[in-house]
């Protein structure tokens, strides 16, 4: 279902013709800048209350909409556009046209589980809570009473298996199918393998990175991601999408989101690649073990400049404070493939320590990767949704990295 409506802009008193389409979300906020003026105009659409509206007024307009005011289609589902009015050439219609019958079938699926589940987000940001704090009785409460389910016993291991579990259910909306699967026999093959092969290396490795508490403390920080990323559902819904569109990457469609703005996610990307960044300590460890038994041992040499000075790490612990942006690049003929669109180290940086500029209108991010002193003049763009996208991935490599710190975890439970 859509409702075509024209607003008057109350800040400049521009006309805008919208057309919008129905999620079936029960709460439906949308928001869009108005052409004329930038000003916020926001849609509050709730099922059995009505439609709200703020920054703009409802106006007297024509139907169907004829491009002489500009116009703006809004969807909470499906990446929305501003252009030309087409009757009948609806976000819905646009996305299905694009992609399989199953993989709407998907798409929708993931899209009704996050309506079913927005009323969790709360208890299920609480449950993580009392697994970090070592609140066990609250933690397997909340897990079976409000997420059915339920731990095996009191026993370590099953509290670590009620906990993937319940981020399994949980997270399923945003993860790649087969993904989660498929990492996770990567992982306890990989660490089974080890083990066997070169026994006291192994547990050496086990014993520092569980000893300095670092294993831990990542798991907790990953824990911390996942409500965050709940909670920034409304934008991340359309991106979800393109897991079905292959063309993403090239399109020049004027696609954008039709919630918020960057600045409510912008700092999302920097923490969750700071946590990725310190995730590849454990791929690294596990990489010199698998070459040299040793997971304090990188490549002789691998870091050495035509000058001579060698920075190749010295230990694992060294290599943990090498930058993000180059670690990789002490990982030799690394067995694990980073998702390079999830980690692009400029944009990082930009975010984290130079500036950006966003462009509520067009919903383009300018942003400024390189140091340029006091001259700001080599900037790189990208569109919001394409940013929401990148924000996604990266979430997806955290994830997926993450269980290797469950591999980690369970080794002393399991393995010894």
């Amino acid at each position: 279902m859509n409702f075509n409506e024209t607003l008057k802009c109350t800040s400049c008193d521009q006309a805008i013709d919208c057309r919008i389409g129905m999620s079936n979300r029960l709460h439906q906020p949308l928001r869009f800048a108005c052409p004329g003026c930038s000003a916020p105009i926001d849609i509050d659409l709730t099922f059995g209350v009505g439609m709200k509206f703020s920054g703009a007024e409802r106006a007297e307009g024509i139907s169907p909409f004829d491009n002489t005011n500009p116009f703006v289609d809004l969807h909470l589902d499906f990446p929305v556009y501003m252009g030309e009015y087409v009757m009948g050439m609806t976000p819905f219609m646009r996305a299905i046209t694009q992609i399989r019958p199953e993989e709407y079938q998907l798409h929708n699926a993931r899209l009704n589980a996050l309506n079913a589940g927005a009323d969790n987000v709360p208890f299920f940001r609480n449950c993580l809570k009392f697994y970090r704090n070592g609140k066990i009785k609250p933690f397997q409460n909340c897990a079976r009473q409000r997420f059915r389910v339920a731990a095996d016993s009191d026993l370590p291991q099953d509290i670590n298996a009620t906990l993937y579990s319940l981020i399994a259910k949980v997270m399923w909306p945003f993860a790649l199918p087969g993904q989660d699967r498929d990492t996770v026999d990567q992982y306890m093959r990989v660490i089974s393998e080890l083990s066997q092969s070169n026994r006291q290396a192994t547990d050496a490795f086990i014993d520092e990175v569980h000893g300095t508490g670092f294993v831990k403390a990542l798991q907790h920080d990953c824990l911390e991601i996942y409500p965050r990323i709940l909670n920034a559902e409304l934008a991340l819904r359309p991106v979800l999408f393109y897991d079905f569109d292959c063309d993403f990457s090239e399109t020049l469609l004027p696609v954008r989101v039709s919630t918020h703005d960057f600045e409510m996610y912008k700092d999302m990307y920097k923490d969750i690649t700071e946590i990725v960044s310190r995730q590849l300590v454990l791929i690294a460890g596990v990489n010199n073990l698998i070459k040299r038994g040793n997971h304090n041992e990188f490549q002789p040499g691998i870091g050495r400049l035509p000058n001579g000075r060698d920075f190749t790490p010295q230990s694992l612990n060294a290599f943990a404070d090498v930058p993000f942006g180059r670690k990789m690049d002490f990982i030799d003929d690394s067995w694990f493939t980073l998702e390079d669109a999830a980690t692009d180290n400029q944009l990082r940086n930009s975010i984290a320590h130079y500036k950006t500029n966003y462009d509520e209108v067009s919903q383009v991010i300018e942003y400024f990767p390189r140091r340029e002193g006091m001259e700001e003049e080599r900037s790189e763009s990208m569109q919001f949704i394409e940013f929401m996208r990148r924000i996604l991935l990266a979430y997806r490599e955290m994830h997926r990295m993450h269980h290797l710190i469950k591999a980690i975890l369970y080794y002393p439970m399991l393995m010894r």
